[in-house]
Order: structure tokens, then sequence, then C-alpha cells
């Protein structure tokens, strides 16, 4: 999904990001498990997944931490650790991440 460029985002727009890149992170996943060679770990890719769908079911249960704590691991380890995943997958989670981070509506 291409981002719409906002200011503010809604909850809702955070929920179809995720929506929109799980099935791509499954996808790779699931590549890695039957031994097909590309982007990411088999232990990045599921916490990835792990933590997008964390972060889905806070939102759709309205229980997100408060803006100066919301954060996302994956970002750390993309920065810090090398992770990789495939190009246009790791452009949506920064995406994600950031909507997340700074760019939701109170």
């Amino acid at each position: 999904m291409v981002l719409k460029r906002k200011v503010r985002y809604e909850i809702s727009d955070l929920i179809e990001e995720i929506d929109a890149v799980l099935p791509k992170v499954n996808k790779e996943l699931e590549n890695r498990k039957q031994g097909i060679p590309g982007y990411g770990e088999i232990d990045e890719l599921e916490a990835i997944k792990e933590e997008l769908e964390e972060i889905r079911k806070m939102a759709i249960e309205n229980k997100l931490p408060p803006k100066g704590e919301r954060w996302v691991k994956y970002a750390w380890y993309f920065t810090h650790e090398n992770w990789k995943i495939e190009p246009s997958i790791e452009k949506e989670l920064w995406d994600i991440a950031d909507i997340y981070h700074r760019k939701l509506k109170e």
C-alpha cells in the first residue's frame, strides 16, 4: 500500500498499513521456511510479524501506549543489527514505525 502523505494519521490508517504489509512479511517468512532464498532470516521475519500483530491488536483495542512510549524493535534491529528485508517491505515497515511513533492523531 502506498501511504498518503499526511501530517497526522488516524488509528484506522495504521491498521490499514499493517494489514497491507503483513501478507508480504508472511510470504517472505514462508519462502525462507521452504528454503527459498531472499531477504530476512526466519527468526527476524517472525519477530517483525509478531511485533506488527501486537501493534495491530493494541490499535484495534484502542490500547496504544502513550506517544512517548511508542517504539518498534524492528527499527532498532534494521539500524544496529543490520537486519535485511526485501527493500519495498522495509520501506513500508519504516513508514509504519513513523506513524506509530509520532504521526498518530491523539
